[in-house]
């Protein structure tokens, strides 16, 4: 277990969760504590992590024993599979969990408190980019499960609406002939996403547009170099000079981050940290589910809003594109984030 607070006097609130320190999901994991290491010693909370391994029965075991443990705080652990099973347990416990690393559609439930934009979302604006680039056709390439599965239906279902022929495969079966001349996305694990980019850039006909979910982490351009050139993907965090009504600005929470890391920040880094900051706020205000179910805010992560059934509303998906080895926000006149160039 890793356990992190500020210096000083004793905290007085305390918060746990569980994160894939190792196994699946262990670069995410990481990113993700360390954003929240550097919430809880700003805001003088003890915070308890345990690596769950991608397990769920571990994650389950850890929550189960916070919920009598009296802990302040619950936020979530990464991946859309362990947030699925780990809510409903808090949830009819009666409590609440800030969920940061999930972004399935159907994880929404009373008592979720979710701040990622949902995953049906996620490729929105590399189909806009596709229709731009006047493609027409989109061909998305998924690997199993559900989080998977969420994407490629909201990507093919954006492209029907934008006038696109849409098909969906699994990445086994994508072929060189039938990604030629389409607007080809991915949406697998992070090595399974930055391997199929290998595989595309040995093909003799290139896809005419080309997207993946990992390309929006930094490790994806370090991983791919020169053959993440002109790669979308998408971001739920893009660094901000902007005052948030809840913690600080993205702009300044890079910064810190830098400064401890010696490395960007990724997306998901900013979302647990953005998650810790609006569970402090709530619990410290006393805030009710239903009030916050009903709270009209924002974090460095952006807007927060939740609907009646406690889907994230607020929020947006942006996208990127990958270009001399720095990710540039596609549609802000080629604006890079600060330190990645």
């Amino acid at each position: 277990m890793i356990a992190a607070w500020s210096a000083g006097q004793p905290p007085s609130t305390t918060a746990a969760l569980t994160l894939s320190l190792t196994g699946p999901f262990a670069r995410q994991g990481t990113d993700a504590a360390q954003g929240l290491e550097l919430w809880a010693e700003e805001a003088g909370v003890r915070l308890m992590i345990i690596d769950d391994g991608g397990s769920r029965s571990a994650a389950i075991r850890a929550y189960a024993a916070w919920l009598h443990q009296g802990v302040d705080l619950l936020l979530g652990p990464y991946a859309s599979g362990l947030v699925r099973v780990v809510a409903p347990l808090v949830s009819d416990a009666g409590r609440l969990l800030y969920n940061h690393g999930g972004s399935a559609d159907d994880l929404a439930r009373p008592g979720l408190v979710s701040l990622p934009a949902p995953g049906s979302t996620y490729f929105d604006g590399a189909v806009e980019e596709a229709v731009t680039r006047r493609v027409d056709r989109l061909l998305v390439a998924r690997g199993p499960g559900p989080f998977a599965r969420t994407v490629a239906e909201g990507a093919a279902a954006r492209a029907s609406e934008r006038g696109l022929e849409a098909e969906t495969v699994t990445v086994r079966s994508l072929t060189a002939a039938g990604a030629a001349g389409a607007a080809l996305l991915v949406v697998a694990r992070f090595g399974e996403d930055v391997a199929v980019v290998r595989r595309v850039r040995g093909w003799p006909r290139a896809p005419a547009l080309l997207g993946a979910v990992a390309a929006g982490l930094p490790a994806f351009g370090e991983q791919l170099g020169g053959a993440a050139e002109d790669v979308l993907g998408p971001v739920q965090w893009w660094p901000s000079s902007r005052r948030p009504e809840v913690g600080p600005s993205g702009a300044d929470f890079a910064g810190r981050y830098r400064r401890r890391t010696g490395r960007e920040p990724s997306y998901v880094a900013a979302q647990a940290a953005a998650a810790g900051y609006l569970a402090y706020a709530a619990h410290h205000q006393g805030l009710a589910a239903e009030t916050v179910l009903h709270w009209r805010t924002s974090t460095l992560l952006g807007s927060f809003a939740l609907d009646a059934s406690w889907r994230q509303v607020g929020h947006r998906v942006r996208t990127i594109r990958w270009q001399h080895g720095r990710m540039l926000l596609v549609g802000q006149g080629g604006a890079g984030a600060p330190g990645l160039d």
